[in-house]
């Protein structure tokens, strides 16, 4: 089987070199053809600039622990393909996967309906969680939200996540025009919660819902949080729930607001009947597992992986080890990034807080080269070239003195060719359990 589903997984990933066609009706013609998935499924549709796949990992993790069965879909994947599409927390079995790729070629084919890459897994997925019958669907978008594959889907509850600047090639270039973008996930009579505070993309967001008579459910209005950073704990007050001393499983200031945007939506769910006690809630936001995000995977020396690939993320990042760390710590970066990044701005917010810089280039998608990278960091700080993930993680690792710190950020892409290096210590082939076949 491990030949077939490697030439398979080959030929699914060529699919990539179509690039991406932003229109809904190529991705509801394919459903219609394997029975309209997505319209027997109850799903929660996350978007948003910053923290959406923070919050939707927390979501499922709160509603397993309810008892609920969970389907959850992310993107993009870090180590394999299988991730972007968990039930209770394991990813898609590799022999289920094969038979449902082969599947779907095969229908598309002969009605000759030639997928992208990413409608065809956003089909596969929809086909997955409908027919393993799931409670309820956590599902983030990939790009956007109007024309995102994923908005076929009518949820029971949207979910907008901060606003910011990223993929304004497709979104635009100012707030409200990418507010816009990630708004369209709002159906018509369907409840958002809104977790933008941005006052430019709030109004956006807003009149929207209003236009389409969507009830709102709105940070510092109807629900609020108190950190209480640097202890991973929060304390939440909405409109019905009111929670202090709230303990999470995921580092990093950042992921209050996240936790916070979870509860909200969580609360919303309970006031549509869903039966999510306190302690659910609880041992839910404790226990979640949630990879790349500020996760250190090794110690002596500390080494930390993070997906930051935008400013707004750098950010967050650059507060989290202030505040988890040290604010005079100076790690041994490793960094890549994709071209369509705002890279000299990263490369401008990360300069002055590290000791020095390995630049690398992750293949996937369009890799920005390191030359071109490197006049960013170098006026600011000693700077090398290492063109392959692997050997700039074991570089860095290995001339870092015990009590130093290692990151490794910059794109989603780079992170997941880091992991194996990681994983293989642990005799671990994926970041997630396999589902049963």
């Amino acid at each position: 089987m491990e030949q077939r589903l490697s030439k398979t997984l080959d030929w699914l990933y060529s699919l990539e070199a179509r690039g991406e066609i932003y229109k809904l009706e190529r991705m509801e013609n394919a459903l219609a053809l394997i029975g309209n998935p997505h319209r027997k499924l109850r799903a929660v549709h996350i978007a948003g600039t910053k923290g959406k796949g923070s919050v939707a990992a927390m979501l499922d993790s709160v509603l397993r622990a309810a008892g609920m069965r969970v389907g959850l879909y992310t993107k993009p994947h870090l180590v394999n393909l299988a991730e972007r599409t968990r039930i209770d927390g394991a990813e898609m079995p590799a022999a289920r996967m094969l038979a449902y790729i082969e599947r779907l070629r095969a229908i598309y084919d002969r009605a000759g309906l030639a997928l992208t890459f990413f409608e065809f897994t956003v089909a596969m997925m929809f086909l997955y969680f409908a027919e393993e019958r799931v409670d309820l669907a956590v599902i983030e978008t990939g790009l956007g939200g109007r024309l995102d594959s994923t908005n076929v889907v009518t949820p029971i509850l949207s979910v907008i996540t901060p606003i910011g600047f990223d993929h304004m090639e497709y979104l635009g270039y100012t707030i409200p025009a990418i507010a816009a973008e990630k708004g369209g996930i709002i159906k018509p009579e369907v409840p958002v919660v809104i977790g933008a505070r941005d006052h430019e993309a709030r109004a956006t967001l807003v009149s929207i819902a209003a236009q389409r008579r969507s009830a709102v459910r709105m940070v510092d209005r109807d629900y609020s949080f108190r950190s209480h950073a640097p202890a991973h704990r929060i304390a939440y007050q909405g409109l019905a729930l009111k929670l202090d001393d709230v303990e999470l499983g995921l580092a990093g200031p950042f992921q209050h607001e996240n936790a916070a945007i979870a509860l909200a939506t969580v609360e919303e769910l309970r006031a549509q009947g869903y039966p999510i006690g306190e302690e659910a809630i609880r041992r839910g936001l404790r226990e979640v597992y949630w990879p790349g995000r500020f996760d250190i995977v090794s110690r002596n020396p500390t080494v930390i992986l993070d997906c930051a690939h935008n400013e707004l993320a750098v950010s967050a990042l650059l507060e989290t080890i202030s505040v988890e760390l040290n604010p005079q710590i100076r790690p041994h970066l490793v960094f890549g990034c994709l071209a369509s990044k705002q890279w000299e701005r990263m490369a401008a917010m990360l300069a002055p807080r590290v000791a020095d810089v390995t630049l690398t280039r992750a293949r996937p998608k369009n890799p920005l080269d390191p030359e071109t990278l490197a006049p960013a960091f170098s006026a600011r700080v000693p700077a090398r070239i290492e063109r392959d993930p692997l050997a700039a993680i074991d570089y860095a690792v290995q001339r870092a003195r015990p009590s130093e710190v290692v990151l490794a950020t910059g794109s989603v892409y780079l992170i997941g060719e880091i992991y194996p290096y990681f994983l293989a210590r642990e005799g671990r082939s994926g970041l997630f359990p396999e589902g049963p076949g």
